[in-house]
């Protein structure tokens, strides 16, 4: 799914932006080395918790929101920000992306990114934990949830429910 989001041609990152937000997990180092992937821009990071538990900061805690700014690099980034926490994908439109980073800063422990999807009738967002997976059939998978705009892109929306397994419109 994340490979056919990233090659996706109704993906418009002229309009819209692609976000990634993880909640917790990653060390600092993680998002310094972020800074200098020209594939994406670092929004925001800082501790996970609450405020009184950044004592403990010496422990992989840093949540961080992230802005793809090339699509085919979507996938790995993903990844590379999932494998210690709950993550979540954010499709919105460019205008409602410093709205998402000032609730992303005030959060006390998740942010609400629903409604923004509820705002904008063409966006997305997916929530997983890729740390958490099951082995079915050879393949290693993990579990996810979503929450689609009234309007979503049609082939989005057919790639995130997974209803039809065809090759979707994609740029190889």
């Amino acid at each position: 799914m994340l490979k056919e989001i990233s090659n996706a041609d109704s993906l418009n990152l002229e309009s819209s932006d692609l976000l990634l937000y993880g909640s917790g997990g990653q060390d600092r180092g993680f998002y310094r080395n972020l800074k200098t992937n020209k594939n994406c821009e670092l929004l925001w990071t800082g501790w996970s918790g609450p405020k009184w538990s950044s004592i403990f900061s010496f422990i992989p805690g840093q949540a961080g929101l992230v802005k793809i700014l090339d699509k085919r690099a979507f996938e790995d980034l993903y990844y590379e920000l999932a494998v210690h926490s709950v993550s979540d994908v954010i499709y919105i439109p460019k205008k409602l992306t410093e709205q998402v980073t000032i609730e992303v800063r005030k959060k006390t422990w998740r942010a609400n990114f629903e409604k923004f999807i509820n705002k904008e009738p063409n966006s997305f967002l997916l929530t997983s934990e890729a740390d958490e997976t099951i082995n079915k059939n050879g393949k290693e998978m993990y579990f996810y949830d979503y929450f689609l705009g009234a309007n979503l892109d049609g082939i989005l929306k057919e790639i995130i429910e997974r209803k039809n397994k065809r090759t979707h419109n994609i740029k190889g």
